[in-house]
Formats: C-alpha cells, sequence, structure tokens
C-alpha cells in the first residue's frame, strides 16, 4: 500500500467519521425534543390539579354521587308504588264489602 492509497483511506475514513457524528447529533436533537415531549405528556397525565388522573378521580366522585342518588330515588319509589298499590286494595275491599 502506498503514502497515496493511505492518505485516501484517511480521508474516507474522515467522511465516514464525519457522517457517523452528523447522525449522532442529530440523533441527540431528536432525543432532547422527545424527551420534552415525554415531559408534556407526563405531566398533563400526572398533574394533580389537572391531570387525566385528576379528572377521572373527579368524575369517579360525580358517578358514585349518582349512584347513591339513583338508590335513593329508586327507595322512594318502590315506597310510593307500595303504598299506591296499598291504597288501591284498601278502596277495592271497602267497595267490594
Amino acid at each position: 500500500m502506498t503514502t497515496d492509497d493511505i492518505e485516501i483511506n484517511i480521508m474516507k475514513l474522515d467522511s465516514k467519521l464525519d457522517r457517523v457524528t452528523d447522525s449522532i447529533e442529530t440523533i441527540k436533537d431528536s432525543q432532547v425534543d422527545m424527551n420534552q415531549k415525554i415531559g408534556n405528556i407526563e405531566k398533563a397525565i400526572y398533574n394533580p390539579d389537572e391531570g387525566l388522573y385528576a379528572r377521572i378521580k373527579e368524575q369517579d366522585a360525580e358517578i358514585q354521587d349518582l349512584i347513591q342518588f339513583k338508590s335513593s330515588v329508586t327507595k322512594f319509589l318502590w315506597i310510593v308504588t307500595s303504598a299506591i298499590m296499598g291504597i288501591l286494595i284498601k278502596f277495592g275491599f271497602d267497595l267490594s264489602g
């Protein structure tokens, strides 16, 4: 191998190293951008006041309130229905007897 061949190989290697370095810099920039986006997603999910979990917890509390309200209304309606049926049966016996 001659000196010219060695110099050509060194220039090719230098060119390839420059491309690898540029690629690494691009990857670093992409990672920084991705890290910021992941941070924003994490904030949107886990923020204790406005995050996804806070909103789900709030919705769950509202659902529990609605379930309790429905249960109370259902009990009340059964009581009213039973009272009306009792009154109708009493009127039926009063009219027939």
